[in-house]
């Protein structure tokens, strides 16, 4: 899988690994799991990253994600950064543990994630159209 720019991943995320747990049975499970692994950089407000991507049967990435959109805003250390999260998020969910009753209704379904960082708006979040709106990863 694809690293995104050379920064230090692995600094920027102090969430928990989707990894651990009861595995994934519905999208809206798999979309909380995306939500807890991706740390929204500072500065970053109006940057946008957009993938395409298809799910091995072992829960991992068949494949390195297609970039379908990269809207990056802050300064260049900004911009480096929410790009590396939205890359290091895949990074430190994959693979996810998936029940079989789930892969089967993924099948060879094409999944679309966008992380955003933009103030919230209605999104499609059917199914595997899944939009992550950075205030959803506020942590207490």
């Amino acid at each position: 899988m694809r690293k995104g720019p050379a920064i230090a991943v692995t600094t920027l995320l102090l969430c928990g690994s989707a990894r651990a747990g009861e595995p994934i049975d519905s999208w809206a499970q798999m979309r909380a799991a995306l939500v807890g692994c991706w740390t929204v950089p500072a500065g970053t407000e109006g940057s946008v990253m957009a993938f395409r991507f298809l799910f091995a049967p072992d829960g991992g990435l068949r494949g390195p994600p297609r970039l379908m959109a990269r809207i990056l805003k802050g300064d260049e250390a900004a911009r480096k950064a929410y790009e590396a999260s939205a890359y290091a998020a895949l990074d430190r969910c994959l693979p996810l543990a998936l029940t079989p009753h789930f892969k089967a209704i993924m099948g060879e379904t094409l999944v679309q994630l966008r992380f955003v960082n933009t103030p919230r708006e209605p999104a499609l979040n059917l199914g595997s159209a899944i939009t992550i709106f950075a205030e959803e990863t506020r942590r207490p």
